[in-house]
């Protein structure tokens, strides 16, 4: 064969592979339009295997969770029974006893003071002495009525009679009525009652500083600074004491009153009184 129809059969066999080629690279660009066409333009999402967690009911939820702590008891209120109020313990001792004119008397010792008492006495104006007997004497303290029995021997046993005798109810309570203060060289008036006592027979003893105050109104001026007057009887037995300023002087100065008291069978009545009352002495104009 000729290099000419060489020439030509190799060129037409070139151009037989070139166009297989070229269709074969076609329909590989084709498949792959389809292929891309038919693909979504997003990626797939990619199922969620994991299990989803859902909440409990509160019930369920606090099963197996720490119990709430209870809330606290309140405490029970402890109700205090009031207890009956008791007299101190007598603050004298017995230092000798006997009789002077058929009148039986005790002598106490308290401290370094020593007291010479019998029925219807009053110690110190806070114990009564009700009775004076051979082994025993018998006091009540005033600011509760409260009977209280010293026994000469110590050790020895009260008395049952007394023992189990009830004590009456508090003491007549002394009211006074004066004023707080006065202007030097004024009278000014003291007025004390009893209230509730009934029918009573009574006198008030009044101490005073007698170079100070003067007592008026009630017969001469008693310069010692002690006086006794009578309370008149009543629904509310009172008496009205006046006095005169005679210091110069602002200052303040004491009354004390004692009031020593019967009822109509001549038993005793326990009248509370405080130590003393104190009024102030002033200029005028309360300079």
């Amino acid at each position: 064969m000729s290099k000419f129809y060489w020439s030509l059969a190799l060129a037409a066999a070139t151009g037989v592979l070139s166009w297989w080629w070229s269709a074969g690279a076609a329909d590989t660009q084709d498949t792959q339009r389809a292929h891309s066409s038919l693909a979504p333009s997003e990626p797939r999402p990619q199922a969620d295997l994991q299990p989803q967690r859902r909440a409990l009911p509160s019930p369920l939820r606090d099963l197996f969770s720490t119990p709430p702590k209870p809330p606290a008891r309140k405490p029970t209120p402890v109700v205090e029974v009031a207890q009956a109020p008791m007299a101190p313990p007598l603050p004298y001792k017995y230092d000798g006893s006997g009789v002077l004119q058929g009148k039986s008397f005790v002598y106490l010792k308290r401290q370094d003071r020593n007291f010479l008492v019998s029925a219807g006495d009053t110690l110190e104006g806070t114990y009564a002495v009700e009775a004076v007997a051979r082994d025993h004497v018998v006091l009540r303290y005033l600011p509760l009525g409260i009977r209280q029995v010293m026994m000469y021997q110590a050790g020895a046993e009260v008395p049952p009679e007394l023992a189990a005798a009830p004590s009456p109810s508090r003491p007549v309570a002394l009211q006074v009525d004066m004023p707080a203060e006065v202007v030097l060289g004024q009278e000014f008036v003291v007025i004390v009652a009893l209230p509730g006592a009934g029918a009573l027979k009574a006198t008030v003893e009044v101490g005073y500083d007698s170079e100070v105050l003067s007592m008026v109104g009630a017969g001469l001026p008693r310069p010692s600074g002690r006086a006794v007057v009578e309370v008149a009887s009543g629904s509310t037995p009172r008496a009205q004491l006046r006095f005169k300023v005679l210091a110069d002087t602002p200052a303040s100065t004491d009354i004390a009153l004692k009031v020593n008291a019967t009822d109509a069978s001549g038993k005793r009545v326990p009248v509370w009184t405080p130590t003393a009352y104190t009024v102030s002495l002033v200029l005028p104009g309360g300079a």
